[in-house]
């Protein structure tokens, strides 16, 4: 990987782990459906008026079909579980469930592209989803119904976004970056139009839930996704969704910053096996895998 590469790694990183406090402080004023639909509207309209002054072209005539299907599963369905489950679940709690994002990213991929499942990937996958049940049982709130639907809805979000990543791979090619951006968030936002306008919880914010909202959209949503289709296309979307490894740590940062959220131990210990499961998946560590594949 290219240090410009690694740089927007870390810097998406950076940013998707502040999206959890971000949705802490706007979720419980305009709801799980309101923040997604404001987040990618906002989001979606000035990526496209950027696109506009700067003359980038956005492929909408070619690629208008694949920009709708991805925004709505990678925006509209994981904003809106997240933006619920972060009514209930502390910020640096749901970043460490949306490092299981490369588990689903890895099963899709061998399930719709043919990459193979080796056994050092299925003891990935295990150890993964280990960690995950040890961070909803040992986390740092008491388990209950809520707590459990909520990271019920957090890993449904991730098992959208690694299937997107994989349909991305096999069905948009030579989409421009811009385009993939913007075009996804606006459509996504005019699809989900009908039904966001009832189910979102229209008040008068303060100040600072305005400011938040602002900067989910603007660089959790606007700029995120700019980072995020570039490292697809530069690096592929396995390298690419592996910025979730990271996403914890700064999420938790966060959390800290922001609302003096503490994590238990057994709650961080899930977050290493989670983080090793998925180290395995990835094959960045040097085991050599047994012949037999799946």
């Amino acid at each position: 990987m290219k240090i410009n590469d690694l740089i927007r790694l870390l810097a998406l990183a950076a940013i998707w782990g502040g999206s959890y406090a971000l949705m802490r402080i706007v979720a419980p004023v305009f709801g799980g459906i309101g923040t997604m639909w404001l987040r990618i509207s906002i989001a979606g309209v000035a990526l496209v008026v950027y696109a506009q002054l700067t003359r980038q072209g956005l492929g909408f005539a070619k690629f208008w079909k694949q920009y709708l299907f991805i925004g709505i599963m990678s925006s509209a369905v994981p904003f809106s579980l997240i933006g619920f489950a972060m009514k209930t679940l502390p910020a640096g709690y749901g970043a460490m469930l949306n490092a299981t994002s490369p588990f689903f990213g890895a099963l899709f991929a061998a399930l719709l592209i043919g990459e193979r499942l080796t056994l050092v990937r299925i003891t990935g996958l295990v150890i993964g989803f280990c960690g995950v049940a040890m961070i909803v049982n040992l986390g740092p709130i008491a388990m209950s119904p809520d707590v459990v639907i909520a990271a019920a809805a957090c890993i449904a979000a991730t098992a959208s976004y690694g299937f997107i990543s994989v349909y991305i791979k096999k069905h948009v090619k030579g989409a421009p970056n811009m385009g993939l951006a913007a075009g996804t968030l606006l459509l996504a936002a005019i699809a989900t139009f009908p039904v966001a306008m009832p189910l979102t919880t229209w008040v008068m914010p303060s100040l600072s839930v305005m400011l938040c909202l602002v900067a989910l959209a603007f660089f959790c949503s606007g700029v995120a996704y700019i980072l995020y289709y570039r490292l697809i296309m530069d690096v592929g979307p396995t390298k690419a969704i592996s910025v979730t490894f990271l996403i914890p740590f700064f999420g938790v940062a966060w959390g800290a910053i922001f609302f003096d959220e503490r994590l238990t131990i057994g709650a961080m210990a899930g977050g290493a096996l989670v983080l090793l499961g998925m180290t395995l998946v990835l094959g960045l560590l040097p085991i050599k895998s047994s012949s037999a594949n799946y």
